[in-house]
């Protein structure tokens, strides 16, 4: 475990064009995230900013871990978070086992499906979203991409 901290420690200290691997891991996925309206991606660095976005994410049909899931001294939590959709055949699943950093930019990649053009679906409005843990190492921004490497949300830490 030390040896696995030191590398991640290490890894944090990368020089300007170097990139890091980081371990990330899902916690949650589903189809139904609160009132989350709008795409959005949140850096969660503390159990009570968890709680807040919890309570703004969980409803009464889904089971959605309570605090504290990660030491934040060490990790942090990302939500990615679709909005709302018009249909069913949203959502959105981890894609691998790491994320990197690069110049100050934190990346993941995720499985963002969306149902074909024409194809029918369920006629529910939809709210998918993602929280992921990852080790908080230092990063200014986040970019979320699709399994094509296609860029599908920005924000910052």
């Amino acid at each position: 475990m030390l040896a696995a901290l030191a590398l991640i420690s290490g890894c944090a200290q990368t020089g300007a064009g170097e990139e890091a691997t980081l371990p990330v891991e899902a916690l949650y996925g589903g189809s139904q995230c609160g009132d989350l309206e709008r795409p959005t991606t949140v850096w969660i660095a503390s159990a009570a900013e968890w709680r807040s976005w919890h309570g703004r994410i969980a409803s009464p049909r889904m089971s959605l871990p309570s605090p504290p899931m990660v030491d934040f001294s060490r990790e942090g939590m990302l939500l990615v978070a679709m909005g709302a959709r018009p249909s069913a055949g949203y959502g959105l699943s981890l894609t691998g086992e790491s994320a990197t950093v690069r110049d100050g930019v934190l990346s993941v990649r995720v499985d963002w499906r969306e149902p074909p053009p024409g194809y029918r679906q369920a006629q529910v409005v939809t709210r998918p979203c993602l929280v992921l843990k990852v080790s908080a190492v230092p990063f200014a921004r986040i970019t979320v991409l699709d399994s094509e490497g296609r860029v599908r949300l920005e924000g910052v830490r």
